[in-house]
């Protein structure tokens, strides 16, 4: 009986070549993962996909794990943003740019400074157990810099202030201290609270990679919004109710200016 062996060849060839295709591993430090992402999703023997934030996930040893920074909720590029100058910052003194870390021992509050640091456009935003990412208590010692506020209010900056990317540990900001003032929300609109001020300490870390919020080029850059820095404020602190209170926002924009750490109440804890 005749027997097609071209069909048959055809066939085994097929069955040989599935069409599916199996993604490559992550190398080292690489992205694996955030809103947006399409490529892998796992890591090279030895490294673990961690995420930094939602729109962010790296391929990092766990034993050397910078903490994940979560940022609020991202807000629509089509909101109009705020007007501002497209000059570099300017100072309220003529003091050097450089951000000065004050130690990180306990901090208790005291008459204000008489001099006040560098303000910048800002904006603010909050992390922390609760929010719709479903990210763990940012009041952790497992946090970028090291330690945590018990009270007091702390908050993560974004990396053109922090000083270092993820996974470098702790930046230069690490225990500075600013005076946050909100006056608008993310359409320029005035906030029910506008003027209200907090003072908070850095410890911790808003990466530049995959998020825009914290994504300026250096301090003369911009976000979307206009602001040459982001807090993330931490809102197992408390700072998050204390800054947003009953204003129904989660993003605004005003100013931070760098002050002496006399001017912020709490205590810092490794």
């Amino acid at each position: 009986m005749y027997k097609s062996t071209g069909l048959l060849l055809f066939t085994l060839a097929a069955m040989a070549c599935p069409s599916a295709s199996i993604a490559a591993a992550q190398g080292p430090y690489a992205q694996c993962g955030g809103i947006g992402w399409t490529g892998g999703t796992t890591c090279q023997s030895g490294w673990t996909c961690m995420v930094q934030n939602p729109y962010y996930s790296q391929c990092l040893q766990t034993s050397n794990t910078a903490p994940a920074v979560s940022s609020s909720a991202p807000v629509s590029t089509a909101t109009k943003p705020v007007s501002v100058s497209s000059a570099a910052p300017k100072p309220t003194t003529t003091a050097s740019a450089v951000v000065k870390p004050v130690s990180t021992s306990t901090k208790t509050s005291a008459s204000p400074a008489s001099s006040g640091g560098l303000t910048y456009k800002a904006s603010m935003t909050h992390y922390g157990s609760g929010d719709t990412f479903g990210s763990p208590n940012c009041n952790t010692n497992t946090a970028a810099c090291g330690f945590y506020t018990y009270p007091g209010f702390s908050a993560a900056v974004s990396q053109n202030v922090f000083g270092v990317g993820p996974g470098a540990g702790a930046g230069p900001a690490c225990g500075t201290c600013w005076k946050l003032v909100g006056e608008t929300d993310s359409s320029g609109n005035k906030l029910s609270n506008a003027g209200t001020s907090i003072v908070v300490m850095v410890n911790n870390l808003c990466p530049a990679d995959g998020n825009p919020l914290c994504a300026q080029n250096g301090l003369s850059g911009t976000n979307q919004y206009g602001a040459n820095v982001n807090f993330d404020l931490c809102s197992d602190s408390g700072a998050q109710a204390a800054f947003f209170g009953s204003s129904g926002v989660g993003l605004a924009l005003g100013s931070a200016t760098q002050v002496d750490c006399s001017q912020w109440s709490g205590t810092v804890v490794h």
